[in-house]
């Protein structure tokens, strides 16, 4: 009889982009569309990529108060040998209700506010919203499979600083 042993990596929390921030999208569409690319990802124009998880991706977003209605797109990329392509797959998108109660200093950017809920727009995640203020909310990604994960931030009318703790279970 065969047997699966499921193993999960342990990373501790970590920042998705260390030493610096990342200013939000304002593009009037949605987000800054994604498409199959020989070029790898990186972090750039209002994303952050970060490899891939073996299991899941636990997603703290925190954004400055200067932007209104903060959102995160999660989008899973994996490389194809065969056409030499990276190819995006939509993992989330949710919208941020921000938490201005208490920030903390990311980066050096002050006042970087963590979430208190989220609303799933399309995808698939798990939401935990905080049950009160001065707690943050998160919510999980299944990451299997993807061999980095790009996190796009937006915000509607004014830029704002975004980056996000992620940890993986």
């Amino acid at each position: 009889m065969s047997h699966v042993q499921l193993v999960t990596a342990d990373r501790p929390y970590f920042l998705a982009l260390k030493g610096s921030n990342v200013s939000t999208s304002t593009t009037v569409s949605p987000y800054v569309l994604k498409y199959a690319t020989a070029t790898k990802p990186v972090s750039s124009g209002g994303s952050a990529v970060v490899p891939g998880s073996m299991n899941y991706m636990k997603v703290s977003p925190r954004f400055t108060s200067a932007g209104t209605s903060p959102s995160i797109r999660v989008i899973g990329w994996v490389w194809c040998g065969d056409s030499l392509l990276w190819i995006p797959n939509l993992i989330t998108d949710v919208t941020c209700t921000l938490d201005t109660s208490s920030g903390a200093t990311i980066n050096g950017t002050a006042s970087m506010y963590g979430c208190s809920s989220f609303t799933k727009a399309t995808g698939d995640c798990k939401i935990f919203n905080a049950t009160n203020l001065g707690t943050t909310g998160f919510f999980i990604v299944d990451t299997v499979g993807f061999d980095l994960v790009e996190l796009a931030f937006r915000t509607t009318t004014t830029s704002a600083t975004a980056n996000a703790h992620l940890g993986d279970i």
